[in-house]
C-alpha cells in the first residue's frame, strides 16, 4: 500500500495553496471532540449555516440514498443517519464551496457534478452488492478521491494540458504522468487536503491509492479493497456515460473487481443501466 512521509507533507503545505477549513467544520470538530458529543447542539450548530442545512437536506432526500420518507431538518437528518454521516456530508458541502473559479485553471462546477455523479453511483453500487459498506464513507470517497486536481489546477497554468495528455494515453496512470510533469501528483496533494479537513484516515489512504493499479492483486478481503473496488467501478461508470469509453483504470483492475464483488459482466451491465438516473 501506497504511504506517504512527514517532509512530502511538509513541501505541499509550503508549496500549495490548500483551502482552510470554514468556521463552521471547526466549530463541529470541537463538538465531536468532547466526551458526550450532544447530537442536538451539533444540529443547532448545522442549521445555522441554511445554505449548508439545505444542500445536505437535498442529498440525503435524493433518489441514492432511497429513504423510505423525507426528512425536513437537520435535527432529524441527525437522528436518522448518525452524526458521523451528517458530518461527513456537511464536510462534502463545505469543500466544495471552498475552491475559487478565479483561481483555478478547471471548470470547477463541471468537475464537481462529475464528482458528485461518481459519489452518487459509489452509494448505489454500494447497496447493491453483498458487503456492508458505510453510505457516507462511499459518498465521500467518491467525491473527494480527486480533490487534488483543483489544487493542482489552482498551482499549474498548463495542467489542463497535461490533464489531456494522460487522457489520450491510457496505457500511464494520470498520477505517473503528473509526477513526470510536476514530481507532485493529485493523489498526493487530495491525501494532504482530505487530512488537514480531518477527513478519518481510512478515506485519506484511499484517496492516497486510488490510481494504484496493483491494489487488488492480491485479494484479502478487507473493507479497503470493497471500497476501493467499488469507487472504481463508479468511476468507470460515469466516465462510460459521459464519454463513451472505459476510464483508463478499467481494464487494468475490473477482473480483481469483479472477483472480489462477486459479480459478472450482466450483473455490471444492470448497474449500469440503473445508474443512468443519478448522472446530471
Amino acid at each position: 500500500m501506497l504511504t506517504i512521509d512527514e517532509k512530502v507533507i511538509a513541501d505541499i503545505g509550503r508549496g500549495f495553496a490548500v483551502p482552510a477549513q470554514p468556521e463552521l467544520l471547526l466549530k463541529l470538530q470541537k463538538l465531536m471532540a468532547e466526551n458526550e458529543p450532544d447530537i442536538n447542539v451539533i444540529a443547532d450548530t448545522i442549521s445555522q449555516d441554511v445554505a449548508v442545512s439545505a444542500t445536505v437536506l437535498k442529498t440525503i432526500n435524493s433518489p441514492v440514498y432511497g429513504l423510505a420518507r423525507s426528512i425536513a431538518d437537520i435535527h432529524k437528518a441527525v437522528r436518522y443517519i448518525g452524526v458521523n454521516g451528517i458530518i461527513s456530508l456537511v464536510t462534502n458541502t463545505l469543500i466544495r464551496k471552498s475552491f475559487n473559479q478565479n483561481d483555478c485553471g478547471i471548470a470547477l462546477e463541471e468537475f464537481w457534478t462529475n464528482a458528485s455523479n461518481i459519489a452518487n453511483t459509489n452509494v448505489f453500487i454500494g447497496k447493491a452488492i453483498k458487503q456492508p459498506l458505510s453510505a457516507d464513507k462511499l459518498f465521500s470517497i467518491g467525491l473527494f478521491h480527486d480533490c487534488g486536481i483543483p489544487v493542482m489546477a489552482m498551482k499549474y497554468s498548463d495542467y489542463t494540458e497535461t490533464y489531456e495528455h494522460a487522457m489520450k494515453t491510457p496505457s500511464e496512470t494520470l498520477t505517473s504522468i503528473e509526477e513526470s510533469v510536476y514530481q507532485v501528483n493529485h493523489a498526493t496533494l487530495g491525501y494532504y487536503v482530505a487530512s488537514s479537513w480531518r477527513l478519518p484516515k481510512d478515506i485519506c489512504q484511499l484517496i492516497l491509492c486510488h490510481h494504484d493499479r496493483t491494489f487488488l492483486d492480491i485479494l484479502t478481503n478487507q473493507p479497503e479493497q470493497y471500497y476501493f473496488a467499488t469507487l472504481k467501478m463508479a468511476e468507470n461508470i460515469v466516465h462510460n456515460h459521459k464519454h463513451f469509453r472505459d476510464a483508463a483504470d478499467w481494464p487494468y483492475l475490473k477482473d480483481s473487481i469483479f472477483t472480489l464483488l462477486d459479480i459478472d459482466e450482466e450483473d455490471y451491465q444492470d448497474l449500469f443501466e440503473d445508474s443512468a438516473e443519478f448522472q446530471d
